[in-house]
């Protein structure tokens, strides 16, 4: 398999550089490189289809505050490789009115990791790492039932789909673009994976004139499987649960911008792992606690499929979590 790997390579990289025979050296050394990490993705693969399947579960489990967050595993990468995991997630969730209180929800999470350091805790060390990319979407029906006064219960419905894909299928999949060519020793270091599910949420929404608070208790589980065009080595099945609270709270600075009032925001989450997340995420609980600031812009009246855009708000917090994670995330948030 290897020596047919190579074969390959040999010609992606001779495409690449046509006539340049003084490189000829450097090919054949970025050729056995590349050639070795295929090779050790696949067996890699083999022993830990839980741990990709895993990660792809949390990208697919909706979180209550979107982010860009970058985390560190706390242990020091080696050369040559990074025990840094870039994860991001947006979206959001919505009731369409009080009258019907049908509520819809949609995000996309996304993922770029070093697989050997994330997944091992950064011990292996290669000259020629290749990362791995995940993204995904999830979407969600439910619906709110008034428990008492600012107090709903609503159960929803979750359906999600997702690819993994290595720098070297991403590198294949742009040379057959350019080329016209096939490279199926590239391409196929895939992973397709669905997921279906579903979760249940507390909520209490409290909004006066002088504060606005909201805190959500919610149980989410998703099933998720690989299915057609997957890589054997990565197939399976896992389980991704995720038991979370997530609150924020806002009042009024004082000042204004786009001539309606701006609003001071902080906010708090925390997530428990029951599932195989942590596997992948090498941590069982996580918690995020920031803040920031919110502006109205409701009567610029922008939007789209009748939803109009009302509020507009920015977060910077500090992401933390056992076994010595720590990270920070950046969100963005719109509210309808």
């Amino acid at each position: 398999m290897i020596g047919a790997v190579r074969r390959s390579l040999a010609a992606v990289l001779s495409l690449a550089l046509p006539g340049a025979a003084s490189a000829q050296v450097n090919i054949e050394q970025s050729v056995d490189q590349i050639a070795s990490r295929l090779a050790e993705q696949r067996d890699f693969l083999r022993g830990r289809k839980g741990t990709v399947l895993g990660l792809m579960g949390y990208n697919m489990s909706p979180d209550g505050a979107t982010n860009s967050l970058q985390i560190s595993r706390g242990t020091t990468a080696p050369a040559g490789s990074s025990s840094v995991l870039q994860l991001g997630q947006y979206g959001t969730g919505f009731t369409l009115s009080e009258s019907f209180p049908l509520y819809m929800e949609g995000y996309i999470g996304t993922a770029r990791y070093d697989p050997r350091s994330i997944f091992t805790g950064g011990e292996s060390s290669r000259a020629f790492p290749l990362k791995w990319n995940n993204i995904s979407t999830t979407i969600g029906l439910g619906w709110d039932f008034n428990l008492a006064d600012n107090l709903y219960l609503r159960p929803i419905i979750n359906g999600a789909m997702g690819i993994m894909a290595s720098d070297a299928a991403l590198f294949g999949g742009f040379l057959r673009y350019r080329t016209g060519r096939d490279f199926p020793l590239l391409t196929q270091g895939t992973a397709n994976v669905y997921g279906l599910g579903g979760s249940v949420t507390l909520a209490y929404y409290d909004y006066r004139p002088e504060f606005n608070l909201d805190v959500e208790l919610r149980y989410t589980g998703l099933a998720t499987q690989t299915f057609s065009g997957t890589l054997p080595a990565a197939r399976g099945t896992s389980n991704a649960r995720t038991l979370g609270l997530w609150t924020r709270y806002r009042w009024p600075t004082g000042w204004e911008a786009f001539g309606r009032p701006t609003r001071w925001v902080v906010d708090f989450s925390g997530s428990y792992y029951p599932g195989q997340q942590h596997v992948s995420l090498g941590f069982l609980w996580a918690a995020r606690v920031g803040g920031g600031f919110e502006f109205d812009v409701g009567r610029y009246e922008f939007g789209m499929l009748g939803l109009n855009v009302n509020r507009v708000r920015l977060t910077g917090s500090y992401f933390f979590g056992d076994r010595g994670v720590s990270g920070y995330s950046f969100g963005l948030g719109l509210s309808f």
